[in-house]
């Protein structure tokens, strides 16, 4: 995929008219997934949620956990859980309370930010205190579009004011302008980056978080790279740099199995030459002090952008070919 096709909207207090006016004007044509999460007391979800049904030409539910994410439908987040999004899935669980919101609106736009980086677009309309600041800042973040309802409009400002205090907004409109804004945002293709050479560039991932290892591999996929493979052991990286010989290898440090990742990168370079990008959380001294013996070709610290990750590759393999010629 190269088009944005994960819309996330926050509201509360002064919300309800504002999602009524956005998805009354959304075309069914649009091919977008839309989850919203609105605080509001339980009796009146029902009813909201009939009617969005009534106000929309889309398919309109409750989000439930386990449920693929599928373009052309309106998710609607239930109360007294969170709603968040995984690569392809929905999941809606008991996972902590952020401020006083049941559910958050932080969490909804910080796991699809997590999931789909710039693909996403998250809008906060209306309400009371800051949830969804965070998250929204998260979005941006990882290369996706923040958009705010104009203050002016709204009847409680402080959850869009709060954005626009601490987040790099890309748009402050009113709700009448928010339909063709997005239909204009999911048509346009993505920003592709550059990538070095006639062929992708092979890539062997090794880390042991899954979430963190899966949603990596779709982001370099998305922009050209070839993942040959993705492991979670420094002897399963050995292995597999064996039988595959990647361009590059994305190494975390801390890994499952016997060698770390440093120990697995010594390795690599005195046996294959493959250049190896570090990808971490632990920048302390004795980390480094152990990186630096391994002559790396890159080293990244978590949380990391896509962007980061694709300078990172890009500069280790102009530095291989360098020293190689």
């Amino acid at each position: 995929m190269s088009e944005r096709n994960i819309v996330v909207i926050g509201g509360s207090a002064g919300a309800y008219e504002a999602v009524l006016q956005i998805v009354s004007g959304i075309p069914e044509g649009f091919e977008a997934t839309i989850i919203f999460v609105v605080h509001m007391n339980a009796p009146y979800e029902r009813v909201f949620v009939t009617d969005i049904r009534h106000a929309c030409s889309l398919p309109v539910a409750y989000a439930v956990d386990g449920e693929r994410v599928l373009p052309s439908r309106i998710y609607v987040a239930p109360g007294g859980r969170n709603t968040l999004v995984e690569r392809g899935y929905i999941r809606v669980q008991a996972s902590p309370r952020e401020h006083t919101s049941y559910p958050s609106i932080n969490a909804l736009f910080r796991s699809a930010a997590l999931a789909y980086g710039p693909r996403v677009i998250g809008i906060i309309l209306s309400g009371l205190l800051t949830d969804g600041t965070a998250g929204l800042w998260e979005i941006k973040k990882r290369g996706g579009i923040a958009i705010v309802q104009s203050p002016d409009e709204t009847s409680h400002p402080s959850m869009v004011n709060s954005a626009l205090e601490n987040v790099a907004v890309d748009y402050c409109v009113n709700v009448a302008e928010m339909v063709p804004l997005l239909e204009r945002l999911v048509s346009e293709p993505l920003p592709s980056l550059a990538l070095r050479g006639s062929q992708p560039p092979k890539v062997l991932i090794v880390e042991d978080e899954g979430i963190v290892a899966m949603n990596l591999q779709a982001r370099l996929e998305e922009l050209g790279y070839l993942v040959l493979s993705v492991v979670s052991s420094g002897e399963e990286a050995i292995t597999a740099i064996q039988a595959d010989r990647p361009d590059v290898v994305l190494m975390d440090i801390r890994l499952a199995g016997v060698i770390d990742g440093t120990e697995a990168a010594g390795a690599v370079w005195r046996w294959f030459h493959v250049p190896v990008v570090y990808l971490t959380a632990h920048g302390d001294e004795k980390t480094l002090m152990k990186v630096k013996e391994t002559e790396p070709y890159g080293f990244v610290l978590k949380p990391f952008s896509i962007e980061q990750i694709h300078a990172a590759i890009q500069l280790a393999l102009d530095r291989r070919d360098k020293e190689s010629a």
